[in-house]
């Protein structure tokens, strides 16, 4: 058993054993914190055993208060009846205190100036080591191990709350990029034209890289590259030569890792809201720079003078990346978003992960620059 388990374990007898620690504890504490000042250290021992009555009184003045008083009555906030209810067990508890230690010292028929010497002695020391203080530091050791269980319960579900709105925004960019791409697929099956098969093929592929690869949290970043690759092969079939498109990739992309489909809107939203708006000389340029452990992406879209709503359903797919964005890399990432008149530009800068599986080829491989250029005309 790890200390994390004795401390925070809710199974018995485990539990009892915390207990156990915490009065073995207790009297180790009052014992050797004084002890060698007056006595030899065995009096000393005897003493403190019959002073604490074995801690019979202790225990139950402690366990009376945190598991009886505080939860029934001061955690509900019904502060009157408990803080009565504290004062008669305090007094019921210093008078059984006080009896206890007169019949142990055998002072019920020793002198009144003895006796009020004595009682003074006695009410001090209940003051200054008795139940009191030994509930009080129970009571402080429970609510910091309650404090930090509530700290771990609020890290856990800010967790998985983060986790549900990150699978919520990527389940949107799934129908999001699918209805867009179903139409371009449709206008060419009303067309009966023969390169409606090579559209459903390139789809299938995203599918399963959306359904399979996308439910990590990080994904190869070129298979990232090439789920975008066939999204333009999607895209230029449809405009052919009408389309200026230049897509220019730079870098070594083996061996690292991203966060699915977040370059995706970028490259759809510049199709459905600048090239599809243009009826004369459309244009888009896309580049993926990667430089050792960081991506910059920048994407360039001639537009239509008449202004791109965003704040509609059109605009879900840059929301929904800004939105993931902010959650996956926070304080780590850059964008940059300006849509001018004729032109709209985005510029992202984010951190890349190192594949730890394929990280044997070697740290000279992952210096090494593979460029490759792909231009559409």
């Amino acid at each position: 058993m790890t200390l994390y388990d004795f401390i925070f374990t809710k199974k018995q007898p485990q539990k009892y054993y915390r207990h156990i620690a915490f009065w073995v504890a207790q009297f180790l504490f009052w014992t050797f914190w004084a002890a060698g000042f007056f006595y030899k250290i065995d009096e000393f021992i005897l003493d403190a055993l019959k002073f604490h009555g074995f801690f019979l009184l202790d225990m139950g003045y402690t366990y009376t208060i945190v598991y009886f008083l505080v939860p029934g009555y001061f955690e509900r906030k019904r502060y009157v009846i408990f803080g009565g209810l504290f004062i008669i067990l305090t007094l019921v508890t210093y008078l059984l205190f006080m009896l206890y230690l007169f019949w142990l010292n055998d002072l019920t028929r020793a002198p009144k100036d003895e006796q009020l010497l004595s009682g003074w002695y006695f009410s001090m020391n209940f003051i200054i080591n008795g139940p009191p203080v030994i509930c009080a530091m129970f009571l402080t050791f429970r609510m910091l191990k309650n404090f930090y269980i509530k700290m771990e319960e609020k890290q856990t579900l800010t967790k998985e709350n983060t986790n549900a709105e990150l699978q919520l925004l990527k389940a949107q960019v799934h129908p999001h990029f699918l209805f867009n791409t179903l139409n371009n697929i449709y206008s060419f099956a009303l067309n009966k034209s023969p390169e409606a098969g090579d559209l459903v093929l390139k789809l299938k592929n995203t599918i399963r890289y959306m359904v399979y690869d996308c439910e990590a949290e990080l994904v190869p970043l070129e298979k990232e590259i090439k789920m975008i690759e066939d999204y333009l092969g999607l895209e230029q079939v449809r405009y052919g030569n009408r389309l200026n498109l230049q897509v220019e990739i730079k870098g070594y992309y083996q061996n690292k890792l991203i966060a699915p489909l977040l370059l995706i809107p970028f490259v759809e939203n510049s199709f459905k809201h600048g090239s599809s708006k243009m009826l004369q000389n459309p244009w888009i340029k896309i580049g993926i720079y990667i430089n050792d452990n960081a991506l910059r992406f920048e994407l360039s879209n001639s537009k239509p003078h008449a202004p791109i709503a965003t704040n509609s359903k059109k605009g879900i797919g840059l929301k929904n990346v800004q939105k993931r964005l902010a959650l996956l890399y926070p304080n780590q990432y850059k964008l940059n978003i300006h849509s001018s008149n004729e032109v709209f530009f985005v510029e992202m800068e984010l951190p890349l992960l190192n594949d730890e599986k394929q990280n044997a080829i070697g740290e000279t491989t992952n210096k090494a620059l593979n460029t490759e250029k792909i231009a559409y005309a």
